[in-house]
């Protein structure tokens, strides 16, 4: 069979769009499986993401291993029904993310924000507002939300390795008017600066270890390497730092936890008081953060020990 040319590409994509990625037989079934998923009641998505979270956790994976030692080292908690818990509330928060609109439709009465007058007047004193959250109870929902009051906002985010999951990720987070900059983006700075020039809110998911320009601060009191590049970014845009978190009281209930952060502080110290804020609250739900994601891994002096090394470190805590 003879193989179409390049006009006649060209004649079915005028525009010259970037025709879409062609993804393997998994990653096909991973975006049918999500395309039936989102059309199931919000309510039914969070139970069978509890479930399943709560399964996955019980099998004892390197991620198992990891959340157990860390609860135990870090909270004096490494339960077996702690950590299944904490897993629960990641697939609890990934199958709702998916669709969002049955619960923005009445957060009226299932989301409290009892900062919101405050932050309002931050909207409109004519400053840049940067907001450094963290994966707590739903992180999406908390970005959704804030869009949905009127709020543009722009965040930071890492693609997902696989490309299907990122196509879902990039689909979910457009659906509820997120701009993302991709940290691959190399362009991103760039965006980043005309963002705060045009007052968007800046937010920043900073509670990882990951490859990213970073400082050790205390977390749990030991130091953790925790991302600090947008601060001195914002700094220099005379930015209004808060910490914005959001966690689950209830049945279908949420609350934010917005706080404004000294601007003028130094970066490290700047830092250090988000990381006691978020602590303080990972105490008081503590099944509602990452545990699973090793966030004392990278060590001062640029070590990185292998993720045995790690979990020996954890245990050497314990003991």
């Amino acid at each position: 069979m003879a193989q179409p040319s390049l006009e006649a590409e060209q004649a079915s994509n005028p525009a010259g769009a970037a025709a879409p990625p062609r993804h393997s037989l998994s990653g096909r079934l991973l975006i049918a499986s999500v395309h039936i998923l989102r059309l199931l009641p919000f309510a039914v998505r969070s139970a069978l993401g509890y479930c399943v979270g709560f399964v996955v956790g019980l099998v004892p994976t390197r991620e198992h291993h990891a959340a157990r030692l860390q609860l135990a080292a870090f909270l004096g908690n490494g339960s077996r029904l702690l950590v299944a818990r904490t897993f629960a509330n990641a697939g609890r928060t990934l199958l709702e993310s998916l669709n969002l609109k049955p619960i923005l439709r009445k957060a009226a009465s299932r989301v409290a924000a009892p900062q919101w007058d405050q932050v309002q007047s931050w909207l409109s004193d004519g400053r840049p507002l940067v907001a450094l959250t963290a994966h707590t109870g739903n992180w999406d929902l908390l970005a959704a939300y804030t869009i949905s009051r009127g709020v543009p906002l722009t965040t930071v985010g890492r693609e997902a390795r696989n490309p299907a999951a990122h196509q879902v990720l990039c689909e979910v987070r457009e659906g509820y008017g997120i701009e993302t900059i991709w940290r691959s983006d190399r362009s991103g700075v760039k965006r980043l600066l005309a963002c705060m020039k045009e007052r968007r809110t800046v937010a920043a998911l900073i509670d990882q270890d990951t490859h990213v320009e970073s400082l050790f601060v205390p977390f749990f009191g030991e130091p953790a390497s925790t991302p600090a590049a947008l601060i001195g970014l914002g700094q220099k845009c005379n930015a209004r730092f808060v910490s914005a978190f959001m966690f689950r009281t209830g049945p279908m209930r949420f609350e934010t936890f917005i706080e404004e952060l000294d601007s003028s502080l130094p970066v490290e110290e700047l830092l250090a008081e988000y990381n006691r804020r978020l602590e303080a609250l990972v105490r008081r739900f503590p099944n509602q953060w990452v545990w699973f994601h090793n966030r004392w891994r990278s060590r001062p002096g640029g070590v990185r020990p292998s993720f045995r090394e790690y979990l020996a470190w954890l245990r050497s805590k314990l003991s």
